[in-house]
């Protein structure tokens, strides 16, 4: 079971080789031209402590410590999570503790005024999230620094999450990559990481996964300052929201009714065809969950014979052309592509658009006896015909 993580790439600029971390550090985490966590902590040999900025969907501020047993293995984790007052009608405070004992974790959980006791059972050495999404630097270290102590070259790590829905267990492993190199497994994808000889961060990479966060390690910040003016901004209306909410539409086109179910990230100041989305690769057409497609008609996509029933769409893209994949696997998260569950593969028309689409955009333009299937992003629009059998 892959681990839910939510990482940044780490960079420290103007030095020729990465400078031993101060003992409080603080990282600035960004999707494209947004800012979307902020973390200061500090270590020292017996636990650590720090403030955690999120502005997804909305801002809020956690406040935890950590303690460590003699093994170096967190025994205790508090955290409490709060919503700056700029933003009245964010969500309520909530607290929560993690004992670890053993094979199990105690998880109780403060909120609304009621406290919810559960007893979850982990591997010893499992290490408890500051959130569900985004995942602590501090945390993350934690991971690095239990490998290195380990001495192996793949170590097992058990994250355990904790949020409204109840605390969950998922399973990982840190690989050693050399003396100063790890990655963990996202969604089948690497995260690599630069670390020093104790397991401290240096530098974290993520541009080989599906998220491709970048980010900066840096001296100081007043996280304070900023977890106000962003909370202003989500008072007003113009916080970042979901950052690839669900988009789900019907059409009906010539006399057929068509689903579509994907999400829609945004383009936040990004290249995307041959950036962000690779040439040469299969792409979920989206994000998160499976993109999918449902028709109650047989129909004709491009030249190939579609039966009705629930479909999901995949695509891939050169410098010069494109191909919607429409495969038979249903319910799957979007990293799950299944080659021999193809139905067809069908070549899409390219044009040039005059304005930006800042999120992708799916749609059927109804015409005689169908219409046409077209996606939408950046300055670009991919297009299919359909017509009802």
């Amino acid at each position: 079971m892959k681990s839910f993580l939510f990482l940044a790439v780490v960079v420290i600029a103007g030095c020729a080789g990465p400078p031993a971390p101060p003992a409080q550090r603080a990282y600035i985490e960004r999707l494209g031209d947004d800012t979307t966590a902020i973390e200061v902590f500090t270590r020292t040999d017996d636990g650590f402590e720090g403030d955690l900025l999120v502005r997804l969907p909305v801002t809020r501020v956690a406040h935890y410590v950590g303690t460590l047993s003699d093994d170096g293995t967190i025994s205790r984790l508090e955290v409490e999570w709060r919503t700056p007052d700029e933003n009245p009608d964010g969500p309520d405070p909530e607290r929560f503790v993690v004992t670890m004992d053993g094979d199990s974790a105690t998880v109780v959980r403060e909120a609304g005024g009621e406290a919810i006791t559960e007893r979850v059972a982990v591997p010893a050495g499992a290490i408890p999230q500051v959130g569900k999404s985004p995942w602590s630097y501090a945390v993350f270290e934690q991971a690095a620094r239990q490998a290195v102590a380990s001495g192996s070259d793949s170590f097992p790590v058990t994250f355990l999450s904790v949020g409204g829905r109840g605390a969950r267990a998922t399973s990982n492993a840190v690989t050693r990559h050399g003396r100063d190199s790890i990655s963990l497994n996202y969604f089948g994808s690497p995260m690599l990481v630069n670390i020093d000889s104790d397991g401290r961060i240096l530098g974290l990479n993520g541009e080989e996964t599906t998220n491709k966060l970048a980010g900066e390690f840096v001296l100081d910040v007043d996280l304070a300052s900023l977890a106000a003016d962003f909370a202003a901004r989500d008072a007003r209306g113009e916080g970042i929201g979901q950052p690839s909410p669900r988009g789900r539409a019907q059409f009906v086109a010539g006399g057929a009714t068509i689903e579509l179910d994907y999400g829609r990230p945004s383009k936040r100041g990004r290249d995307i065809f041959g950036g962000l989305v690779p040439f040469d690769e299969v792409w979920r057409t989206g994000a998160n969950t499976a993109t999918h497609f449902t028709t109650d008609r047989d129909l004709m996509v491009g030249g190939t014979a579609v039966p009705a029933g629930v479909y999901t769409l995949w695509t891939t893209f050169t410098a010069t052309s494109a191909h919607l994949i429409i495969n038979k696997q249903t319910r799957q998260w979007g990293t799950d592509y299944d080659e021999t569950q193809d139905l067809a593969r069908i070549e899409m028309t390219r044009e040039s658009l005059d304005e930006t689409v800042e999120q992708f955009t799916m749609l059927v333009e109804p015409g005689s006896g169908g219409g046409t299937l077209q996606l939408r992003w950046d300055r670009t629009q991919f297009s299919v015909p359909i017509r009802v059998r």
